[in-house]
Parts: C-alpha cells; sequence; structure tokens
C-alpha cells in the first residue's frame, strides 16, 4: 500500500509562484490607475463640451459655438460688440449664468456674468472694474481636459463642440457702421456752424478762435474745397450758428467756448435780442436749427448741462441724462436737426450718440456711431473727438485724424441719429 501511495504521489504537481504573474498583475492594476481616470475625463468630456457650445451661443448668438471653438479672438470681439451696445444698466449675460455655472462648477463665474454692461471697463463707464477677460478666464481649458482623456478621445475635443437641443441663443450682434471717408473739411474745434445748400453745392461757414473758414462740397458733403467767406451767399455767416436757408442765426458775447456768455439772436441779419446764461457756465458747444439752439455747457463742479435758447426766448436748462455726468467722455458735440438734440460722445474707440426729439423730456437709448476696435477704417490710425454736422437732409458724425491731413472719416444718419451707415 505504501508503494501504491508513492506510486500515485509521484503524479502529484503542485503550483509554482512565477514572476511574470506578479508583473502582470501589476501591470493590470497600472492600466486600472492609468485608463480608468481617463475614460472618466472622457465621460465628462462630452458634457463639457456640449456646454461650452451652450455657453457661445449664449454669449455671441448663432455663430457663437463655431467661433469659440475655432476663433476665439472673434467670438469675443462679437461679446464686446453686444456689450458696449447694451444700455448701462443691462445685465448683458445674466441669461449665460446657469450655463457657466454648470461648465465650470464655480459660483464665482455665474456670479460675475451677472455684472452690468457699465460695471465692465470696455463699456466706457466710470468705474468700471471688470474686463471681458475676467469672463474668459473663468472658462475651462479643453485642450488640457482632452489630453486627460486620451486615448479614449481620438478624434481630438473639437468634434464634440455642438450645442444641445433648446441651447438659448443671442440675437447676433450687429456691427457697427463701417466708416467712409470725408476730405477738406475739418469741423474738429469749430464752434459756430453755418449751414447753406444751393445748385451750387453745400456750404459751411466754421467760426472759431482761429478765425472764420468756409467750404463748398460739390458731391453732398464728401469732398470738400475752400471758398471765400465773404461772398455774397455767405452773408451774415461769420461767428454765428443757422441752419440752411434760415434768416435766424444764434451767436455768442464774447464770442469764444469756455467764457460766461449771452446769446445773441439774429433775424434777417440784424440782432433781435439776446438771453444771458448761468452764472459760472462755460459753453462748450453750441447748435442749431431754425428754432432754437442748444448749448452743452459745463459748471465749476465739471458737471455737465444742456441749456435750451429758442429764438427771441429766455435760455432755460434742459433735462440731460443723468448718465452723462457719469462717463469720461473724450469730447463731447451736438448737432440740431428739425427740432431733434443729437449728442455725440467720443469714448476712446467708441463714439456713441444719443438724442431727444422733445427736448429732454425723453431720451433715445445710446446708439454705437463708430467703433474703431470692432470695425477700424485705418488701423492704428488716432483721431480727434467726433464732431456732428446737419446739412441736406442728413446727419454726419465726423472724425478728423491727429496726423493734421484733411482726411476724416465718416458716417451718416437719416434717422436723427438713431442708427447709422456708411458714408
Amino acid at each position: 500500500m505504501a508503494s501504491i501511495a508513492a506510486n500515485v504521489g509521484i503524479g502529484i504537481t503542485h503550483p509554482r509562484f512565477r514572476l511574470r504573474h506578479l508583473l502582470i498583475a501589476a501591470l493590470a492594476a497600472l492600466l486600472g490607475m492609468w485608463g480608468v481616470p481617463r475614460a472618466r475625463a472622457a465621460w465628462r468630456l462630452h458634457d463639457t463640451a456640449t456646454l461650452y457650445a451652450d455657453y457661445g451661443l449664449c454669449m455671441a448668438g448663432p455663430t457663437g459655438a463655431t467661433l469659440l471653438r475655432d476663433q476665439p479672438s472673434e467670438f469675443w470681439r462679437l461679446v464686446r460688440r453686444r456689450l458696449v451696445a447694451s444700455g448701462a444698466d443691462e445685465k448683458v449675460f445674466a441669461g449665460c449664468g446657469p450655463t457657466v455655472a454648470r461648465l465650470t462648477g464655480a459660483s464665482h463665474a455665474a456670479d460675475l456674468h451677472q455684472a452690468r454692461a457699465g460695471e465692465f471697463a470696455e463699456w466706457g463707464r466710470t468705474g468700471g472694474a471688470l474686463q471681458l477677460s475676467d469672463l474668459a478666464q473663468t472658462l475651462p481649458d479643453l485642450a488640457t481636459l482632452s489630453d486627460s482623456a486620451w486615448p479614449f478621445l481620438k478624434n481630438g475635443v473639437s468634434v464634440l463642440i455642438k450645442p444641445s437641443l433648446g441651447a438659448k441663443e443671442a440675437i447676433h450682434p450687429v456691427e457697427s457702421a463701417r466708416p467712409g471717408s470725408l476730405n477738406g473739411l475739418r469741423l474738429h474745434g469749430s464752434l459756430f456752424r453755418t449751414r447753406r445748400t444751393s445748385d451750387k453745392g453745400w456750404f459751411v461757414v466754421l467760426s472759431d478762435a482761429d478765425g472764420v473758414h468756409a467750404y463748398r462740397s460739390r458731391d453732398r458733403g464728401h469732398r470738400w474745397t475752400a471758398t471765400s467767406a465773404w461772398q455774397t451767399a455767405l452773408e451774415n455767416t461769420h461767428e454765428r450758428c443757422s441752419a440752411e436757408a434760415s434768416e435766424r442765426a444764434f451767436g455768442l458775447e464774447p464770442h469764444r467756448a469756455g467764457a460766461a456768455a449771452t446769446i445773441v439772436y439774429f433775424n434777417h441779419g440784424m440782432r433781435s435780442g439776446q438771453s444771458t446764461l448761468g452764472e459760472g457756465q462755460r459753453v462748450l458747444n453750441l447748435a442749431c436749427d431754425d428754432a432754437a439752439a442748444v448749448i452743452i455747457v459745463e459748471s465749476g463742479r465739471g458737471q455737465l448741462g444742456l441749456t435750451l435758447c429758442a429764438m427771441e426766448q429766455p435760455c432755460k436748462a434742459m433735462p440731460i441724462l443723468p448718465i452723462l455726468n457719469e462717463l469720461r467722455p473724450d469730447g463731447i458735440d451736438l448737432a440740431r436737426i428739425q427740432g431733434a438734440t443729437v449728442i455725440a460722445l467720443t469714448q476712446g474707440d467708441l463714439v456713441r450718440v444719443v438724442s431727444t426729439r422733445d427736448d429732454g423730456r425723453v431720451y433715445t437709448p445710446f446708439t454705437v456711431a463708430l467703433d474703431h476696435n470692432d470695425n477700424p477704417f485705418v488701423p492704428k490710425a488716432t483721431f480727434w473727438p467726433a464732431q456732428l454736422l446737419a446739412i441736406g437732409g442728413t446727419l454726419l458724425l465726423t472724425q478728423d485724424t491727429k496726423t493734421g491731413s484733411a482726411f476724416s472719416v465718416a458716417v451718416v444718419s437719416n434717422d436723427f441719429g438713431a442708427s447709422w451707415r456708411t458714408f
């Protein structure tokens, strides 16, 4: 029996532990530790990319998702365009807060999108501390997420950036008017502007501290040439403001900006009355039509005001938008056309326009007339503050170059500054 057991025992084999088994187990563990997080990252990236596309639509309109994916600089250009065209107190991006909160997982990012337009430095209001770059910094880096999802994401993250059904979509931001050119007429610095139109062309007589200058255009304002200010057709236009074909005019005593002044009324070249402005008020600009003159004045405290001087009537303060004293314009100008008062404010690369058709009781929202950042005519060119000229039934907004050349840029409006187009 013992021999049988011995013989049987000879046939029994015991498993042997080998080093390759340990290596295989370790490799499997390493693969799990490396692959599982990457698989999870790939899964999360699908949701993140969709939210990324939804955010693009919400911020910049129909092309937002594609631009955020392929041309981020163009995307933020559209976002800026939307921002500057909004009212100062408007929460432009508030509707995108829930999307960005899900996208980033950070309440701070959603809070930034609740800010009012005037809180952004790009809008131009005094004290704007936020910048659009602050919003950009809250977005996740999809390239980094894509790297962490390799090799489970073979075709790259771009193919995943597609908006979800029912994603909130902003209206496509409207491009500002592309400026055209105007040659030979430089309005910056002039206080009085008399306009005349006839079959011989358009005439403008400018009066300022440097004297009197007259210009004529034969092509409805595109090209101007100097002409005599003393010709019969321009009689009674020196150091006065008057509209086309009007025998009424408005003057100042003394004849210079920045001094306490008396408004003088003229009718058929003869002085017909006067009205004194308030104490301590400096005249910055003056514009007129046939019925009245409107004057921008500045008080000793630096506050802007508007004064309305109806022909041969006492001047009176005109209601002014409070926000005009919350801005820091590089320059301000105004025009008077068919009873409407139009005000242009230059703020760096931006020129905004606001108007009233009922002498200040109601003002229109701001419109962007020029935006050299968004739509440059001459890259890197610098300009003097914008000027307004009402002539020939149209309203011109011009900006003279600081180079001293005869070249200026211009846009035109046929609806009292509510919209602008290329001149």
